[in-house]
């Protein structure tokens, strides 16, 4: 009887055990998660200072003068023209030398030349 008192009394000791370890897993599991997300907050806040700065240097002088809310707008009228401009040069076609010749847009000849 007093062997497996001693027995009981181990396993219980080692429960105790496994519980605070268990426990310091757990705290380290909760670091490193956090250690993550503050790298990547870190990572995001220096994107949009380099993507702030670029939009900013593009802006000029009065830059410093310009709310977000026109950068934006003027960001989204620059892509609303290229779509104009993409739109109508899509249609306006070379007249072909050769009627065997493909049929080429100067939207198309300006894509090859950006490749």
């Amino acid at each position: 009887m007093p062997e497996q008192n001693a027995e009981i009394k181990k396993m219980e000791e080692r429960i105790t055990k496994l519980d605070a370890q268990q426990k310091q897993l757990k705290a380290k599991k909760r670091a490193l998660r956090n250690r993550i997300s503050q790298q990547n907050r870190k990572a995001r806040t220096k994107r949009l200072i380099e993507k702030g700065a670029i939009l900013e240097k593009f802006q000029g002088k009065g830059a410093d003068k310009i709310s977000a809310d026109d950068s934006l707008t003027a960001l989204v009228q620059l892509q609303n023209d290229f779509d104009s401009l993409k739109a109508f040069t899509s249609n306006v076609k070379y007249r072909k030398k050769n009627p065997d010749d493909p049929t080429r847009t100067v939207y198309s000849d300006w894509e090859e030349q950006q490749n």
